[in-house]
């Protein structure tokens, strides 16, 4: 009896790491991760005459759990939109923070499991606007949320559906001189990848 009960608990204990070590949100863990955004601005900064550009966005980004489903990281927002002659191209970088919401905690099989998020960033800003005449250099920050789940299609690979919003501050600089302040709002829905680094 106590032969089968001693066996029994390191079965446990064994089935227990694994399902530990197989979650993809754990302490420790890594992820990769990146959206393709569709998005559509408004606002004194996005307008080009009377229009507001429609246009998508490239938000490659990384984490590291340190705690279950909390982390912090580092993303990569790179947007390009263009209009006629116009072209805008915005490069951003900053830290994020975040929470996945682990839903199943009872789950063993991570693979068709499904993690909401939500995570918070602040970028600081380069944005390179030409006209196909002149070019201007400007300078902001950009703050904002995200929303979205992952739906495991492995043990390590997601698919990753996210609606963002950001709020954007940019000015311009001439000669070394910042020029007037601008601001805008952006709300984004889009898809990507996540790739998760197990501890």
């Amino acid at each position: 009896m106590k032969k089968q009960l001693l066996l029994g608990l390191v079965v446990l204990a064994f089935a227990l790491t694994a399902t530990a070590q197989e979650n993809p949100i754990a302490k420790g863990s890594w992820f990769l991760g990146g959206h393709v955004f569709f998005m559509s601005q408004g606002g004194d900064l996005f307008k080009v005459g009377d229009e507001s550009p429609t246009t998508f966005s490239l938000a490659p980004e990384f984490g590291y759990f340190i705690s279950p489903g909390l982390f912090i990281g580092a993303m990569v927002d790179y947007t390009q939109f263009k209009i006629g002659e116009f072209k805008n191209t915005d490069m951003g970088v900053g830290p994020i923070v975040g929470y996945y919401f682990n839903l199943d905690k009872a789950r063993t099989d991570v693979k068709g499991s499904v993690y909401p998020y939500i995570k918070a960033f602040f970028n600081y800003m380069s944005i390179k606007a030409e006209d196909g005449v002149d070019e201007e250099k400007w300078t902001g920050t950009q703050i904002g949320g995200m929303a979205g789940i992952n739906f495991l299609l492995s043990e390590a690979v997601a698919l990753d559906l996210g609606v963002m919003f950001s709020a954007d501050n940019a000015k311009p600089e001439f000669n070394g001189v910042e020029g007037e302040s601008y601001s805008g709002t952006s709300m984004q829905i889009g898809a990507g990848v996540t790739y998760f680094i197990l501890k």
